[in-house]
């Protein structure tokens, strides 16, 4: 994963983790699928809710955590007792690929698959096979559209993880210290800022932006951005030239919009053979500015401030993205007020991002963040069909 993808080797022994993680997680939950729900019972009869396997589950992939999305699939959908056919994304397939090849050697044969390609050829292909009763997918917002329109013609049941452009705010009782500081930064540059729930902006009193802005940038200074198998390197490249040019360009036009950019860290990777980005923290911008308004997804992270708490929610929640979002205070009860105002399939208190996601928590996002549930019981009933049992009449009247 390191070599392919760019992440970081403790990044890349996180995700390993979590394959055995959700195994044991979803293996636990496996005996609850096979014990009928009872919906209604009285003198006139029983009610009963089972659930059964959906069949075949076809599921793409995006390319910044291949093991973990694609445990993040099958494992639910074998536990459920279905078949699946897993495509990876096509930028990075290889870890993926292995990880198939070996669990396939214990498997049944015909029960885990991988087919290779391109997402607009292959991808679609799998989606609109007639042999598969329910597709899965992760990706970008313009993915999901096609994976949506590939599967409607047969009205496959559907279920869409799609991008993020998660806010963070930060209240105003809210002290601006290291452990703030590092939070904030570890919800927003992991994995070179390359995550769909990492913090994407940040709120925070207008005039309290300098002071954590600064506060973000002393603890930047301390990464070292290089090759993750490299002892001491604490972030590594973006993963595509397309990406690499995406985020420099957000970056530039920061600047030219009036933006105070500052970049941090030291390169020590060969910037001739990879994609390194100092990463970047940015103030001054407009709300409409591409860096604020759309999902950079890049080691780059702009700082907005706000005049009200109502102001605050208010620039959160107005985006077309809807996946997830935080609240940074030292009042839990005011941070969780705050919290369910929030616009966001899931909101974090006092941290935000991979390190806040645990199994049992149904994660997806609303508006144009997704469709449907992934992780805990409701993304294992997912991968279900429910199949209601009655014997119960209604009574006659007299």
């Amino acid at each position: 994963m390191v070599r392919e993808q760019g992440k970081t080797f403790m990044e890349g022994s996180i995700e390993a983790g979590a394959f055995t993680g959700l195994a044991e997680f979803f293996g636990a939950l496996a005996p609850t699928l096979d014990v009928p729900e009872s919906l209604w019972s009285d003198e006139n009869g029983t009610i009963r809710l089972f659930r059964k396997p959906v069949g075949v589950v076809g599921a793409t992939i995006a390319w910044n955590a291949p093991i973990w999305l694609a445990a993040g699939k099958f494992v639910p959908a074998l536990v459920a007792g279905n078949c699946v056919v897993l495509k990876p994304s096509p930028v990075a397939p290889l870890a993926v690929l292995e990880l198939i090849s070996a669990l396939g050697k214990v498997l049944p044969a015909g029960v885990l698959n991988s087919v290779s390609g391109e997402d607009l050829t292959v991808g679609s292909a799998l989606f609109n096979h007639p042999g598969v009763n329910m597709t899965s997918f992760t990706g970008g917002i313009g993915g999901g559209r096609a994976a949506a329109v590939a599967g409607a013609t047969s009205f496959t049941r559907m279920l869409l993880e799609l991008g993020g452009n998660d806010a963070a705010i930060v209240l105003d009782d809210q002290e601006i210290n290291a452990d703030l500081c590092t939070g904030l930064v570890t919800a927003s540059y992991s994995m070179a800022g390359q995550v769909c729930i990492n913090v994407k902006r940040v709120y925070a009193p207008t005039e309290r932006v300098g002071e954590l802005a600064a506060g973000i940038g002393a603890v930047l200074d301390h990464f070292v951005i290089g090759d993750g198998l490299q002892a001491g390197t604490t972030m590594g490249p973006l993963t595509t030239d397309t990406q690499f040019k995406r985020v420099n360009g957000l970056i530039e036009a920061a600047r030219s919009s009036g933006g105070q950019v500052t970049q941090h860290g030291t390169v020590t990777g060969d910037e001739t053979q990879g994609f390194f980005v100092r990463p970047a923290v940015v103030t001054g911008l407009d709300e409409g500015h591409a860096l604020v308004a759309d999902e950079q997804f890049g080691p780059v992270l702009p700082i907005q401030g706000y005049g009200s708490v109502e102001q605050a929610i208010a620039m959160a929640n107005g985006t077309d993205y809807g996946l997830t979002a935080s609240v940074w205070s030292p009042n839990l009860d005011r941070a969780e007020s705050v919290a369910r105002q929030l616009d966001a399939g899931g909101s974090f208190i006092n941290v935000h991002g991979m390190f806040g996601v645990h199994p049992i928590t149904p994660y997806g996002g609303i508006k144009q963040s997704g469709i449907g549930r992934e992780y805990g019981a409701i993304g294992l009933n997912a991968y279900t069909e429910p199949q209601v049992i009655s014997n119960w009449r209604a009574p006659m009247p007299g």
